[in-house]
């Protein structure tokens, strides 16, 4: 017979997140620059290509001449009110020579901004703009919670195309669980090999479970791509660039955006900063 403790695990173990598919309309896209006339025209034509995977939107243009300050992007860009941002680190300044920051505009403007942003490669920085021709059949969503995040996932499945694959990907931080680990050892009643067996295994079952409801939710919009799961622990942005560069990723989705505070969520600055050459879409 099971006693209450037993009893009350198994069933939140039973209790799991259920996925929700509800792909976004994208029927508006801003594209913001520092361009003008025919490099503006390229940067543009390069953006339509990359996005090629969605049904033909109304495309605004927000060009180097038309913003000056922060305040008259933000302005701008809520006035025009788009489902999605297209722009690029280091508008309005030469620091993209330089690669340790996403620039105040860019900076802003994801924080600020209640609409995701795309973050392409800066066209001064890679003129040859090479990622259009990535075609987004390999599309990465990745977070280090991503259990019930129903938006990374419907974005991803909003950017996939037909015959593609949707790599939905949880990175549980090895530091954090290490520094826990450590904790738990210095309990004498607790055997500490046993603690990092279970609770690891506990913690990596979630998201495994969590995707499993996903594939099971985009299966029944029947788009036409696959669904795969990477489950890891891990923590420094080589860990998730070499997930992206062993899957030849062409967009990575993220959350950058946290309730709790004002800064970028978790590693989503060091990768917005990092991953320079890899379109990311910044939720």
């Amino acid at each position: 017979m099971l006693r209450l403790d037993e009893f009350e695990s198994a069933f939140r173990s039973a209790d799991k997140d259920q996925f929700r598919l509800a792909r976004p309309d994208v029927k508006r896209i801003l594209v913001v620059s520092d361009l003008e006339g025919e490099e503006q025209a390229r940067y543009l034509a390069a953006v339509q290509e990359f996005l090629g995977v969605l049904a033909p939107p109304e495309w605004l243009v927000l060009t180097g001449a038309e913003y000056t300050r922060v305040d008259e992007l933000l302005e701008k860009e809520e006035a025009a009110a788009p489902d999605l941002i297209v722009a690029y680190r280091n508008l309005k300044s030469q620091a993209w020579r330089w690669p340790f920051s996403l620039g105040s505009f860019l900076n802003v403007l994801t924080q600020k901004a209640e609409t995701p942003v795309l973050v392409v490669p800066n066209p001064h920085e890679f003129p040859d703009l090479a990622w259009k021709g990535s075609d987004t059949d390999s599309v990465m969503v990745v977070a280090d919670h991503l259990t019930g995040d129903d938006t990374l996932v419907n974005w991803g499945v909003r950017l996939t195309r037909n015959s593609g694959t949707l790599y939905l990907t949880h990175i549980e931080d090895d530091q954090t669980f290490e520094r826990y680990i450590r904790t738990i050892g210095k309990i004498p009643n607790l055997d500490t090999e046993v603690a990092r067996e279970e609770i690891l295994e506990q913690l990596l079952k979630e998201p495994l479970d969590f995707i499993d409801t996903c594939r099971k939710g985009i299966a029944e919009g029947d788009f036409g791509f696959q669904v795969e799961s990477i489950v890891q622990t891990g923590h420094r942005v080589s860990d998730y660039q070499a997930l992206t560069e062993k899957y030849e990723v062409d967009v990575l989705i993220f959350r950058s955006q946290d309730d709790d505070q004002v800064a970028m969520h978790g590693t989503a600055y060091p990768l917005a900063v990092e991953l320079r050459n890899l379109p990311l879409l910044l939720i």
